[in-house]
């Protein structure tokens, strides 16, 4: 299965699946590339944007993708501590750094919807800026997208601006992980995926290098682990 087609279908399997990544892995890209395949199968599309995240994604993805823009069209918009996104004209904007009011809100304004693909973006700016309401957060999010039927919620995550400690908090309360690294070996530079938490227990622990072209991300198997040498990726 394309690793791309492995983690829409996990997705929409179980969640919350957070992407984990680091500066230089482009996730802008593969969430591009993500939403596009995913988009069609929900009613309903859902951007929760912390500290002008939304902004910043869609200004990079339309210099490179022509339809980044549709792409990224939002049935709703809501914004938390807003400045360059006030622009955009969000449905919800949400100026505060305590968690139980934004997660009461957006329960507010959004009620339990069905059949919609959540995406929640800066939520790790969030966290740097406000690192107690991070652990409060995460769960409350988690259980108001939690609460229509067939509801689907990506959490992309810079894990590397954060201590150990917070990293494994904000993991444990994902059920699909997929780390997106970069792995600099002999003098080169490589973007690198494994597949840590999904559904397809068959593909855990697996890994692929993969570069990025405006029409696809390229994915090329790396090295297996020792107790899959014998399978097939």
């Amino acid at each position: 299965m394309d690793p791309l087609e492995l983690i829409a279908a996990a997705s929409k399997k179980i969640s919350p699946t957070f992407l984990n990544h680091q500066i230089g892995s482009d996730i802008e890209s593969v969430l591009y590339h993500l939403i596009k395949r995913l988009r069609e199968d929900y009613e309903e599309f859902v951007i929760i944007s912390f500290q002008d995240t939304y902004f910043s994604i869609l200004k990079y993805l339309g210099s490179i993708y022509n339809d980044a823009s549709e792409v990224f069209k939002s049935d709703h918009i809501v914004s938390i501590n807003p400045f360059l996104e006030e622009e955009l004209n969000p449905d919800i904007s949400i100026k505060t750094k305590d968690a139980e009011i934004i997660v009461g809100r957006i329960r507010g304004e959004l009620k339990a919807k069905s059949n919609t693909l959540f995406l929640v973006l800066g939520l790790d700016l969030y966290g740097v800026k406000y690192p107690k309401e991070l652990p409060v957060l995460i769960p409350a999010l988690i259980r108001v997208f939690s609460k229509g039927e067939n509801t689907n919620l990506l959490i992309p995550f810079n894990t590397k601006i954060f201590p150990t400690s917070t990293t494994e908090m904000v993991n444990s309360f994902a059920l699909n992980l997929f780390k997106f690294e970069v792995e600099a070996t002999g003098g080169e530079i490589k973007r690198k995926l494994i597949i840590i938490r999904c559904p397809f227990v068959e593909y855990t622990l697996r890994s692929w290098y993969y570069t990025v072209t405006p029409a696809r991300i390229v994915f090329l198997p790396s090295k297996l682990v020792p107790s899959q040498s014998n399978e097939r990726v």
